[in-house]
């Protein structure tokens, strides 16, 4: 994690985030996968436990970099602090799969009851309000397919600890040729120097976008929230317990109340197909995950699908992106 991270790492290191990192609130996402329940299957094979903590604690840094701005820094380190015990997951609960933003709670409530950040924020003079609001820092936070920050560490994190399909020095060339751009509505959204650099972004981008519409994905995010329904159902969970317990005692009730979990963990292969199965299998569409990058030029910033046409080419790729209609665990025929 710390090679990873130090690529983020400004020369001014910005000291008053670090009062912060032992706080209740931010200790309870050390224990919150950032891959949304893929950690607990050998479907997938991160190179290290990536947690939302360590997320947060990226984000806060690039955010420190481009602005240099106190206030956005730290909303940046606390952005998402309302998220639940397998994260995106929990929108599958709720039906939410296109927009996944049903289980996120609002900042500001999971704050209140945290006397020390509560006392942090104003010593830094940082208006508690302001947490719910992040749409008024577009470095932070930015409508797809604008970049920001927390979307960038989602794709670098997605290709270099979830997937392998790039190096930490891929990474960092990548992001050291990155620079505040205006974008179209003359508003600050992060960009690039030069197109050769982007060009690369936007294939590790392709990486990003497919993963997260495929069936490997869809699948373990799905078979979670049933267990995650299905032990509400019977009351060994409560829906609250996601926002305060650590997944690790989640896991252990799937342990000891599912027989198909077993199967689950251990599982290395999804079966993906056109005809349907008789088994627990998944078949829906989701979220679709992108970002199309700035580039400075001589005149203004302009989108990279504006200046190549091998990007363009790539995005077409994306959009036509589809999995198989069906995919499903060989041996999992029901969850229970």
């Amino acid at each position: 994690m710390n090679d990873y991270l130090n690529i983020f790492v400004d020369s001014e290191y910005p000291k008053f985030l670090d009062k912060y990192l032992n706080t209740k609130t931010m200790e309870r996402l050390k224990y919150v996968t950032q891959f949304c329940g893929c950690d607990y299957t050998k479907l997938y094979n991160p190179l290290f436990l990536y947690t939302r903590f360590d997320h947060s604690l990226v984000v806060a840094h690039m955010t420190w970099h481009f602005t240099h701005d106190k206030e956005s820094t730290i909303v940046a380190l606390l952005h998402d602090v309302g998220t639940p015990c397998f994260a995106h997951t929990i929108d599958y609960v709720y039906g939410d799969y296109l927009k996944q933003e049903s289980s996120e709670r609002k900042i500001v409530d999971m704050l209140k009851d945290d006397e020390e950040i509560i006392k942090y924020l104003k010593e830094d003079n940082v208006d508690l309000n302001c947490l719910n609001e992040l749409a008024k820092y577009p470095i932070l936070e930015n409508k797809s397919p604008r970049l920001c920050c927390d979307r960038l560490d989602g794709v670098l994190h997605t290709c270099y600890v979830w997937l392998h399909t790039h190096t930490l020095s891929q990474i960092k060339e990548v992001y050291d040729n990155m620079c505040v751009l205006n974008n179209e509505d003359n508003a600050v959204e992060i960009g690039f120097n030069s197109a050769s650099t982007a060009l690369k972004f936007c294939q590790m981008v392709s990486v990003y976008a497919k993963e997260l519409q495929g069936n490997r994905d869809k699948y373990v995010m799905k078979y979670i929230s049933e267990l995650v329904k299905k032990a509400s159902e019977k009351g060994l969970i409560s829906l609250d317990d996601l926002y305060s317990k650590k997944e690790s005692e989640i896991i252990q009730v799937f342990e000891n109340n599912f027989s198909s979990w077993a199967i689950f963990n251990s599982a290395d292969n999804l079966v993906c197909t056109n005809n349907k199965p008789d088994y627990f299998y998944i078949s829906f569409d989701t979220k679709k995950r992108n970002t199309v990058p700035l580039v400075k030029t001589d005149v203004a910033a302009k989108r990279i699908t504006e200046i190549l046409s091998s990007a363009r080419t790539i995005y077409e790729d994306i959009d036509a992106y589809h999995d198989t209609k069906y995919a499903y665990i060989a041996d999992i025929k029901k969850v229970q």
